[in-house]
């Protein structure tokens, strides 16, 4: 395994696992602030709303070899977003901390799938996503478990107390310093320095296949991020430790983690339009299910059936977006389907809130299913087609 890419997939695991397991205690303390799964829907959406500006331009900058400098930025960003997540006292600060833990988010994710783009191999990117987004799920699998016991360490029966496992988290974005910093870009040869071969924005999303790919990419993320922001509320209604809800999640991101691990044998044996269409065709059901299913083993199985065809779908979505565009625009490409990502991120979240002040918490999960559902068509649309 090369260095760099060692580098880049510890720093994203160590990272992640601070975004997914805050992310996780937000929730949490905007319940202990007063807040409700309305203000949740809000809080969740302002991680994403920010970076949505701006996703593009880091991509550009990324595509420029500024891949150094965007991810050591991120670093910072993500340290000082749990940092104020952890002092804040009420709605607004802790609103302004999960708008600079987004951006830090958005900066890092951009420079190492941008590292993938510009230093792997040619016909290897299928093999670098798989990896990159392993380190994700491991990641994922760490903190969120990690900051569970922590906080159910920490609590009483009062309520949840988030401080304890936020000051841990902000200590393991420090520990990605020694991994990120080192990593280089190769210099850019002179003939791709050209601006004439980038592609505009709505050249890119003009291309064919690529609105569905992003699609269906903001539909598998959003997905996600409901379940994150969501389960909490809806293990709180069905009497669930916090402890129980981390390792509810954590099933769903073990078997991201398996899906993930073994891609590059699937890709052998499975066509890849087949596997691009499992990715939401197999995950719908199990997560309009969810709110159905209050025995916990019962709604382990149905996390981890999402969760394995989860895994699937984002890397296989960035070697499709990568695939539909010209070398010297692959980061922009993929920033641009990290801006629709954002912008699921704050739609859905912000429809989930709506949805759940009117109809209760069982019908975000029904909803997402059903997006989900409509993802898998266009896939298919757009698959059947190529």
């Amino acid at each position: 395994m090369k260095h760099w890419f060692l580098n880049v997939c510890i720093a994203t695991a160590l990272l992640q696992a601070v975004y997914h397991a805050v992310r996780v205690l937000v929730s949490y303390r905007v319940l202990a602030l007063g807040g409700d799964a309305v203000t949740i829907g809000i809080v969740t959406a302002l991680f994403s709303l920010a970076p949505l500006l701006v996703a593009v331009r880091i991509g550009r900058a990324v595509d420029r070899r500024h891949a150094a400098a965007i991810l050591r930025t991120g670093v910072v960003l993500t340290s000082l977003g749990v940092l104020v997540i952890a002092v804040s006292s009420d709605l607004i600060v802790l609103g302004l901390g999960n708008v600079i833990l987004g951006f830090g988010q958005i900066l890092v994710t951009v420079a190492a799938q941008g590292f993938v783009t510009l230093l792997s191999p040619p016909g290897e990117l299928d093999r670098g996503f798989a990896g990159l987004t392993l380190g994700v799920s491991v990641g994922q699998a760490i903190g969120v478990p990690l900051v569970g016991l922590i906080a159910a360490g920490s609590s009483d029966g009062g309520g949840v107390e988030t401080t304890p496992a936020l000051t841990v988290m902000g200590v393991v974005s420090l520990a990605a310093i020694p991994f990120a910093w080192p990593i280089r870009e190769r210099p850019q040869p002179a003939e791709s320095a050209s601006k004439g071969d980038r592609q505009s924005v709505f050249s890119m999303i003009s291309t064919t296949g690529m609105r569905p790919a992003v699609f269906s990419s903001l539909i598998v993320l959003a997905s996600v991020d409901v379940v994150v922001a969501y389960l909490p509320v809806l293990g709180h209604e069905f009497g669930f430790s916090v402890l129980l809800v981390t390792l509810l999640l954590t099933a769903r991101t073990a078997a991201s983690i398996v899906s993930r691990a073994f891609l590059p044998w699937l890709l052998t044996r499975v066509p890849r339009q087949k596997l691009l269409i499992s990715a939401t065709l197999c995950s719908a059901l199990p997560t309009a299910l969810l709110p159905f299913v209050p025995d916990p083993v019962g709604m382990a199985l149905l996390l981890v059936v999402a969760g394995f065809f989860w895994g699937i779908g984002q890397p296989l979505t960035m070697t499709w977006v990568a695939g539909l565009v010209t070398a010297a625009n692959r980061a922009a490409a993929l920033s641009l389907r990290l801006t629709g990502n954002r912008l699921g991120q704050v739609l859905i979240p912000l429809t989930a809130g709506a949805a759940a002040g009117v109809a209760g918490t069982s019908s975000i999960f029904v909803i997402t299913g059903g997006l989900l559902g409509t993802a898998a068509v266009s896939t298919w649309r757009a698959v059947s087609t190529c």
